[in-house]
């Protein structure tokens, strides 16, 4: 039944296990991390990422381009982050228009907790499951995705979190 406006059989199958499968472990990690910090994954995501910037900040702008966010959606984030006393929001110097996100003592210390359960949920619920094999194949495969859906995606965020 292969046409050129159809998947196979075959790329229908891969195609319906790889988004359930994902889509189920990520419902169960963000089940996991809010149990353990009360946060929703994305919300974690933010911690994570703004705990491996230098000085624990980040421009708005660039937590946006990292995480492939609308500036909206991340600004409310922030603030709601900021609400909790994870984050504060800090003008930058140099351009008043910008916005800094920065971790605070009690983000870092709630990424600490929810980082452990963090950890513990991927590797029961993939890690463990996969071979080394499997697992490299894996990365691989997310490479090529990445290479095509946002090329440059992975070495931007590199760089910009090795840079600041």
């Amino acid at each position: 039944m292969s046409t050129e406006g159809c998947l196979d059989t075959d790329e229908e199958r891969t195609w319906d296990a790889a988004t359930l499968a994902f889509r189920l472990l990520d419902q169960q990690v963000e089940r996991d991390v809010q149990a353990s910090s009360g946060l929703p994954l994305t919300y974690y995501e933010l911690l994570v990422l703004l705990s491996k910037a230098h000085r624990r900040s980040l421009r708005m702008s660039e937590l946006a381009e990292i995480t492939h966010t609308r500036p909206s959606r991340i600004s409310h984030a922030v603030a709601k982050l900021a609400e909790g006393g994870f984050v504060e929001r800090v003008h930058c110097e140099s351009d008043r228009r910008s916005w800094f996100a920065k971790l605070t003592d009690k983000g870092a210390q709630t990424l600490r907790t929810a980082g452990v359960e963090h950890v513990r949920s991927m590797r029961e619920n993939m890690f463990d499951l996969l071979s080394p094999e499997q697992q490299a194949q894996l990365l691989d495969i997310s490479r090529t995705l990445l290479a095509r859906l946002a090329p440059g995606a992975e070495d931007h965020a590199t760089r910009v979190l090795q840079d600041l």
